[in-house]
């Protein structure tokens, strides 16, 4: 039996078919199986890199070289590496040249890899976290990381000795040993480790420049929004994909992390909602504007965002702020105001600005969002939305801001899946958008890039957003409680601050 050529590979239920029939299969004929995903992930990696054809790819825990001789059938130069000489030996191997070698130690210099290619070997190595680091370290700035793994609690998790796992990695492999022997291969503690989701992600997300582009189920991902719920998602995800990018090397990073923190704590003392994850996705947006760049943000209140984003920004990027500081939608539960509040809020606008060196080169237009509309001349590159909370003016918002929005361009919402008027504008305007795509969420605050979403795709763009309407739910309930003075009933909803959930 041969894996189905690029010609024709089966698509969507077809694809899940083929994929459990060759699967099941596994143990007695692997090629069909893994030659199958290894031309999957090569074209996948060519659509969302580009040419693989001159890139250095290392492929960790390579094995017989399924995805080595995948990548360099499309023109990559391939360092195989694997830390198990019978590995290499396997059905189909081994791969040319390998290096034997623990990729928690790879042998490989800094900055020297435009991507790193590891799959279903993370949960074989005791220090999963020390191959997470050496993939960032080998790493290009600009380069990519695949990293692919059977989560533990999957069905499938604890490979020879499943559905034993489900007791824990030190119950479960005894108990199996008790009732079957010992396994043949990747006996619990010695070839097979534990390593679970959320910690993996925290991991990645901890180290310097690293940035997490996308999480998914493996041989389901158009199911990418079961891994954002914790718990279950280490039960249904089965085998569990992280993609990310290196934006910059670790002393360009720390640089990063160090300049960021002395802004967050330049506007800790200014009154505003904005987490400090908010803050640093803004940060980041704002960070990678050109000279010729424009941001443009809606409801600046205080300043508080607005420092973040000019200061992140370069010098010659025009930063504009629209509020007409006339004392309404100053905060939850505050839509109306009085002129004396608005002008308050005015002052300390500009006085938090002048404090951060930033009052001359922050545009203020002190207008109402739809009477500014002509203010702004040209394409906007970074639009921040934090506005009037009510459905007509975050729609009017949404609608007329978002089509001066450049193609390729960010689109960013405060309140979003908190505020009623917000989440409903996202719903009528940008749930079954064709020309905006959903990027993800820092607590309320929604990212949307400008680019066009049709096919499967817009299906799937609606789902990853409609997937976001429990946790709206959550918040909704959340604010009740707090209107009812339940605040300790709010806390048992996950919901630890004092403040209303933003």
């Amino acid at each position: 039996m041969t894996a189905p050529t690029t010609e024709t590979r089966p698509t969507g239920l077809a694809r899940a078919r083929t994929l459990w029939r060759l699967w099941r299969n596994e143990r007695e004929d692997p090629e069909p199986f893994y030659r199958l995903l290894a031309d999957e992930a090569a074209e996948d990696l060519e659509r969302r890199y580009g040419p693989l054809d001159g890139n250095v790819i290392a492929d960790l825990g390579c094995g017989p070289g399924h995805y080595t001789r995948a990548l360099e059938a499309r023109g990559a130069t391939v360092v195989p590496v694997e830390g198990s000489a019978d590995e290499l030996r396997l059905a189909g191997g081994p791969p040319p040249h390998p290096l034997i070698g623990d990729a928690g130690r790879l042998p490989l210099p800094d900055d020297s890899i435009d991507g790193v290619f590891c799959s279903n070997m993370l949960e074989h190595t005791p220090d999963p976290a020390a191959v997470i680091t050496e993939m960032g370290r080998v790493l290009k700035p600009g380069g990519w990381g695949y990293l692919s793994w059977t989560n533990w609690y999957s069905p499938w998790g604890g490979h020879l000795i499943t559905p034993y796992h489900y007791l824990g990695p030190d119950l479960g492999p005894k108990v199996h040993e008790r009732l079957h022997g010992p396994p043949d291969k990747n006996r619990v503690g010695e070839a097979l480790f534990a390593v679970h989701i959320g910690p993996t992600l925290r991991e990645v997300a901890a180290r310097p420049g690293l940035r997490i582009t996308r999480v998914e189920p493996r041989y389901w991902p158009w199911a990418a929004w079961i891994t954002r719920v914790p718990g279950v998602r280490e039960v249904i995800t089965w085998n569990c994909v992280i993609r990310f990018t290196k934006v910059c090397s670790e002393e360009e990073a720390q640089v990063e992390d160090e300049a960021f923190s002395t802004t967050l704590a330049s506007v800790a003392d200014a009154e505003g909602w904005m987490s400090d994850d908010q803050a640093r996705r803004l940060w980041d947006r704002a960070r990678e504007l050109d000279g010729s760049g424009r941001i443009v943000e809606i409801g600046s209140y205080r300043g508080r965002s607005m420092t973040v984003l000019a200061t992140a920004a370069d010098p010659s990027v025009e930063a504009i702020a629209i509020d007409p500081h006339a004392g309404n939608d100053r905060g939850p539960q505050q839509w109306e105001g009085t002129a004396d509040e608005g002008q308050s809020d005015y002052d300390v606008f500009h006085a938090n600005l002048q404090r951060a060196g930033l009052d001359e080169r922050v545009r203020h237009v002190r207008e109402f969002s739809q009477d500014a509309l002509g203010e702004v001349e040209g394409e906007v590159d970074l639009l921040y939305i934090d506005g009037a909370h009510r459905y007509a003016p975050a729609r009017a918002d949404i609608e007329r801001w978002g089509t001066r929005v450049r193609a390729g361009g960010t689109m960013l919402i405060h309140d979003a899946f908190s505020s009623v008027g917000v989440t409903l504008a996202l719903i009528a305007v940008l749930f079954f958008s064709t020309q905006w795509r959903y990027v993800g969420r820092s607590r309320s605050m929604v990212e949307y890039r400008k680019e066009p979403v049709g096919g499967t795709e817009w299906l799937r763009n609606a789902a990853r957003q409609a997937a976001q309407l429990p946790w709206f739910v959550r918040n909704l309930m959340v604010k009740a409680l707090i209107v009812a003075h339940l605040r300790p009933v709010a806390r048992l909803v996950g919901h630890r601050e004092d403040a209303w959930p933003y």
